[in-house]
């Protein structure tokens, strides 16, 4: 017997959880479907700015993930490999919140606000049916099945063989970039209150404190520095501590942490198609934003919320199956596109060392101020 859903998500990180939220808080009869199992641990810069409590505040998880011991940030450093560093101010207090944490609280929350969360759950194809819904197609517990669904969100993350089955157009480009993390311990007084960005050639990462104690070290590299290195992700910051004095110091005063090297890859730097066959794609399915802006779960909230929102407007009979997907193309457009954009610019600006370097000694801290309220906008 095919099941039947007003709506189903693809992916329970942040983007996928809020669109759950949304839906299930409205009375719809949502399946929340995640490949992996919470609580787990992601590669991530585990950085909140700001931007997000107003989403956090909507989804009703404010108050529960400010209570989560996050680590609290109004200020930050950009140490370029030169040796400068450009200090600034946030414009307002961020947060420290490690995804293990993070994901499986908002997860929780779509299950208390009515979603059915199913963990282990593989989706192997979604597509429009011969109506004017869909078919997803999933593996749970060892079985195959099938539901049929009135509307889709895939926010199944940076890539997943579904942009394959779905022959989304980014695949065809050329991904230059691959990201890390790992963690680490720090005594109080190390970092507190502070985000910190280093720069070194071909590459950037950062360092902030998240709950518990923890240091975050999170960071991105182009394809020619990962292979340069010829020793996975120890060789890389390796070499990124040659290069970068203040980056070597900061972590020569820590003491490596248990879960140790992540890596990810490729990783494609793009906005993509915000709708493919009329499934709404939020959050990192939707476009991967540059982590030194700091705006990427920022980004992944609101757009969750914005996919909840335009398929709430196709379940309530506002709109068809095709126009529920032109009207979020468009709202994804102005809310997203120009910040894609500038991060595009300020990412060739950072990797280049003689311009990046440059531009840090002439313009400095207003040129950071104005990178971070673009990536906003």
């Amino acid at each position: 017997m095919t099941e039947r859903w007003d709506a189903a998500v693809v992916g329970a990180g942040p983007a996928g959880s809020a669109a759950a939220i949304v839906l299930a808080r409205r009375g719809r009869s949502v399946l929340l479907l995640e490949k992996e199992v919470f609580p787990r641990h992601k590669v991530c810069g585990e950085f909140l700015s700001a931007d997000a409590l107003p989403s956090l505040e909507l989804l009703g998880a404010r108050a529960a993930v400010e209570g989560a011991t996050a680590e609290r940030m109004t200020r930050g450093t950009i140490h370029l490999s030169g040796g400068r560093a450009v200090s600034f101010d946030l414009p307002a207090p961020a947060l420290g919140l490690s995804r293990f944490r993070f994901d499986d609280l908002l997860a929780r929350r779509a299950q208390e606000a009515g979603a059915t969360l199913r963990f282990a759950a593989r989706v192997l194809a979604a597509e429009p049916d011969s109506g004017d819904g869909f078919r997803v197609r999933l593996v749970h517990e060892q079985a195959e099945t099938e539901v049929a669904t009135r509307s889709v969100i895939g926010a199944w993350g940076r890539w997943d063989a579904l942009d394959r089955a779905l022959d989304r157009r980014f695949l065809g480009r050329r991904s230059q970039f691959f990201g890390w993390s790992r963690d680490f311990h720090a005594e109080r007084g190390t970092l507190d209150g502070e985000v910190r960005l280093y720069l070194f050639g071909g590459g950037y990462c950062g360092l902030s404190r998240v709950e518990g104690g923890a240091v975050n070290l999170a960071g991105v590299v182009s394809d020619r520095t990962w292979k340069r290195a010829r020793g996975g992700w120890p060789a890389v910051v390796d070499a990124a501590r040659r290069e970068n004095a203040a980056l070597d110091a900061a972590i020569g005063e820590m003491t490596p942490g248990p879960i140790g090297y992540l890596g990810t890859g490729p990783v494609f730097f793009t906005a993509k198609p915000a709708t493919e066959s009329g499934i709404l794609m939020a959050g990192d399915a939707a476009g991967v934003i540059d982590p030194f802006s700091g705006e990427g779960q920022a980004a992944a909230l609101a757009g969750g919320i914005l996919a909840g929102e335009t398929a709430e407007r196709r379940l309530s009979g506002e709109l068809s199956r095709d126009a529920c997907a032109r009207a979020y193309e468009e709202a994804w457009q102005r809310r997203f596109a120009r910040r894609f954009a500038w991060s595009a610019l300020f990412r060739r600006l950072m990797l280049h060392r003689t311009i990046g370097a440059v531009a840090g000694r002439l313009a400095g801290e207003r040129l950071v101020r104005f990178a971070i309220g673009a990536t906003r906008r």
